[in-house]
C-alpha cells in the first residue's frame, strides 16, 4: 500500500485563488496626482498580476477640511464597496503645532473615516504619509529644515493611523531612505515640494507594497526614469516596507487570510489536516458533491476518478480558497 500512497502524493497539484479585482480610492491633492501617481500604481499592480480599479477625489492645494465638506467626496465613497481608501492630508497639514492639528485636521479626518466605514466596515483606510519639503518649511522654526519636517510628518501620521485604526503607506519614510542612500536621485519637482516622476514612482511602488505585501522589484512598467534609478527605488521600497510592515500597520496584513491544508489518501479514505490561519470558519468541498465544515474532516469516496478538493476559509471581511487535486484508483 505504501508505494501507492507515494504515487498519489506526486499527483497532487495546488492552486491558490485571490479576489478578481482590488478597488482603491485616492482622496488627496496634487501630492497624490502629480505625474498621475495612482495610475502608475495601477500599472505596477497589473504587471505583478493584480487587477486594480482606481478612482480619485483630487483637488490641488486642498486639505481634509475641504474634502470632508465636499458632496462629491461622499458620493464617490458611496459609489462602491472599496477595498482600500487612501487619505492624503495637505502637504503641510501634519507639520504644524499639535493644537492646530487637533482643531483643524483631526475632526475632518474623523468625518471621512466615519463615512468610509459607514459605507463598508471592511474597507481598509490607508493614510498617505507624505514627505518633508526639500529645504523644510521656513514658516515655522521646528520644521524649518527637511529632517525636522520629515520627522514631524512621520510621527504625526503614525499617531493618526493609531487613532483611527488605519494603515499607513510610508511614502515619506521611503523618501527619506532614498534621499539619504541615493542623493543623486532627484525626487523633487523644481518647486522643491511636489514630486518629480522619480518621486511619484517611489510613491506608487510604496502603495503597491503596502497594499499587496509584495516587492515591486523587477516589475515590468513603462516609466520614463533611468533603469538603475528604478531598481534602486524598488529595492528601498521593498526593504523598508516589508521589513517594517507591523510598524506601518500595512494594509496587506489587515483581514489577512492564509489558506492551507495537508491530505492523506489511503485507497478511497481521505483525511484532511487544516493549516489555515486567521480564519473564522472553514468549508470543504470534496469534489464529489459532498461538503464539510469540520476543522479536520475525513471523507470516503464511493467511486474512482479525479477529484478537486477545495478549502474555503472566511473571516468577517474576506474569503480565500485553495485547491488540491487527487486521483482515487
Amino acid at each position: 500500500m505504501l508505494p501507492k500512497v507515494l504515487v498519489l502524493f506526486l499527483l497532487v497539484s495546488t492552486f491558490g485563488f485571490t479576489q478578481n479585482e482590488t478597488s482603491v480610492l485616492f482622496i488627496g491633492n496634487s501630492f497624490t496626482f502629480y505625474n498621475k501617481m495612482p495610475f502608475i500604481f495601477k500599472d505596477i499592480a497589473k504587471s505583478q498580476g493584480h487587477n486594480v480599479i482606481v478612482d480619485t477625489v483630487i483637488k490641488g492645494g486642498k486639505d481634509l477640511n475641504f474634502h470632508s465638506s465636499r458632496e462629491y467626496t461622499y458620493k464617490t465613497i458611496k459609489s462602491r464597496k472599496w477595498d482600500f481608501v487612501v487619505i492624503q492630508a495637505a502637504s503641510n497639514e501634519f507639520a504644524q503645532p499639535d493644537k492646530i492639528i487637533e482643531k483643524s485636521t483631526l475632526p475632518y479626518a474623523q468625518q471621512l473615516v466615519d463615512s468610509i466605514r459607514a459605507n463598508d466596515p471592511c474597507t481598509n483606510i490607508i493614510f498617505y504619509m507624505t514627505w518633508g519639503y526639500k529645504n523644510g518649511n521656513p514658516g515655522w522654526k521646528p520644521v524649518s529644515c527637511y529632517d525636522s519636517m520629515q520627522i514631524r510628518i512621520e510621527n504625526q501620521y503614525l499617531k493618526i493611523a493609531d487613532k483611527f485604526s488605519g494603515s499607513l503607506s510610508p511614502v515619506g519614510a521611503v523618501w527619506r531612505e532614498v534621499r539619504t542612500n541615493f542623493p543623486e536621485i532627484e525626487l523633487y519637482n523644481p518647486d522643491n515640494r511636489h514630486p518629480s516622476l522619480e518621486g511619484s514612482y517611489l510613491s506608487a511602488a510604496t502603495f503597491f507594497t503596502s497594499i499587496f505585501g509584495e516587492s515591486p522589484e523587477n516589475c515590468n512598467v513603462a516609466v520614463e526614469i533611468d533603469p538603475k534609478t528604478k531598481i534602486n527605488i524598488e529595492k528601498e521600497v521593498s526593504k523598508l516596507v516589508l521589513t517594517n510592515s507591523i510598524k506601518w500597520k500595512c494594509a496587506a496584513n489587515k483581514h489577512r487570510l492564509d489558506p492551507g491544508f495537508d491530505l492523506v489518501l489511503m485507497d478511497n479514505q481521505l483525511e484532511l489536516t487544516n493549516h489555515s490561519k486567521l480564519a473564522h470558519s472553514t468549508e470543504w468541498d470534496f469534489g464529489d458533491g459532498n461538503i464539510s465544515k469540520d476543522h479536520n474532516p475525513k471523507h470516503t469516496y464511493t467511486k474512482k476518478g479525479e477529484f478537486t478538493i477545495t478549502q474555503k476559509i472566511m473571516n468577517k471581511c474576506k474569503m480565500d480558497t485553495i485547491q488540491k487535486t487527487i486521483i482515487v484508483k
